[in-house]
């Protein structure tokens, strides 16, 4: 009812914007009128040194009483146009805090939201799956490593096997394919392979082709 007569009602931003402006308005005007005191008071000088020139000590005495009359005056104009300028700042001071409060309750309001719609046994039970899978995800890669360790401590049993039999056979003298010829049966079998006369017949009837 009350908005209806009286029209909509200003946020407080608003208000304090509006009596800034008022403010700065006023002191714009305070500095105007500053400045048209010094101009006079720059005249009221010169005529008072040219009335003390011509000996006019009468004229002189009481511009002299206007000159400090001008300079008080000017003294308050300046207080003045100080203390609107510090209300003006105290305005900006207030009217970011005004801003600020208005952030902070749209923040509050967003996380009060979010509070209510988090549904906290749901994500205490998704916590808890996690933390099993994790677990068993754990337990696998152990057992996978386990068993490529194993694996590759076989390897390498034979590879240092081999070079064991190496180093043995290298310390007598013959490597793994002179062990195999000097074997005594090896040697009566290619002496028995080199005497027979079918295989000899054989390689003569080939070569006469």
């Amino acid at each position: 009812m009350g908005a209806a007569l009286f029209g909509d009602q200003k946020t407080l931003k608003e208000i304090i914007r509006e009596q800034k402006r008022m403010v700065n308005r006023s002191i714009r005007e305070l500095e105007r009128e500053k400045a048209s005191i010094k101009r006079d008071e720059q005249k009221l000088i010169i005529e008072l040194k040219k009335a003390a020139k011509n000996n006019q000590m009468k004229a002189v005495q009481i511009m002299a009483k206007d000159l400090v009359r001008i300079r008080k005056h000017d003294e308050k104009f300046t207080g003045l146009i100080a203390n609107l300028r510090a209300v003006s700042l105290q305005m900006t001071s207030m009217s970011s805090t005004v801003v600020m409060t208005e952030s902070m309750k749209k923040v509050t309001r967003a996380m009060t939201m979010m509070n209510k719609t988090m549904n906290m046994p749901q994500l205490q039970a998704t916590m808890r799956e996690f933390q099993k899978q994790a677990e068993i995800l754990g337990m696998k890669e152990e057992l996978f490593g386990e068993a490529i360790d194993s694996t590759m401590n076989d390897e390498e049993d034979e590879e240092q096997t081999e070079q064991v039999v190496n180093q043995v056979l290298d310390e007598i003298g013959i490597t793994m394919g002179q062990s195999l010829v000097d074997v005594p049966g090896k040697k009566l079998e290619e002496k028995k392979v080199a005497v027979d006369p079918a295989d000899k017949a054989l390689e003569e009837r080939f070569n006469n082709l």
